[in-house]
């Protein structure tokens, strides 16, 4: 994932939830039993950097799906918005990982990792993987310190 960002704004469907916030440009997939529970596949997503903008919080529905992140959805449409880590020693306190589909800047992503790699179920596959970083959990969880 590049560090670099750029400025987007996003929406759920029905618009009711919007935010602002710095993209980084790299967008990945997550393999993960609970995000392909959540979203029917992979989770599609892009990384914030800072502090995420959000217009409509009144219509945003928290799930705490673990110890360590919540997900975020629209309680008006259901569009899944984020996924966002709590403080936990060893993981990035509070970042943001959006719904990349929410992204308005779809020009601005790239694809370019992949994470629980060995949990992908087998009925689908990404062509050229070689144009990206691929981590099973095991190697996620020890650039993070984590269990």
């Amino acid at each position: 994932m590049t560090d670099k960002t750029f400025s987007a704004s996003g929406a759920c469907m029905c618009g009711k939830v919007t935010y602002t916030a710095n993209i980084k440009p790299g967008a990945g997939a997550c393999h993960c039993g609970m995000c392909r529970s959540w979203s029917g596949g992979p989770f599609m997503a892009a990384h914030a950097e800072g502090k995420v903008q959000f217009s409509g919080e009144a219509h945003i529905s928290i799930y705490q799906s673990s110890q360590w992140a919540q997900r975020g959805f629209c309680k008006v449409c259901g569009a899944n918005l984020f996924y966002h880590l709590l403080p936990r020693p060893g993981l990035p306190d509070g970042e943001y990982i959006m719904s990349a589909g929410t992204v308005k800047e779809q020009q601005s992503l790239t694809f370019d990792n992949e994470v629980f790699i060995e949990h992908a179920p087998g009925w689908y596959e990404f062509t050229a993987p070689e144009t990206r970083s691929r981590l099973t959990e095991a190697e996620l969880m020890a650039m993070y310190g984590a269990e």
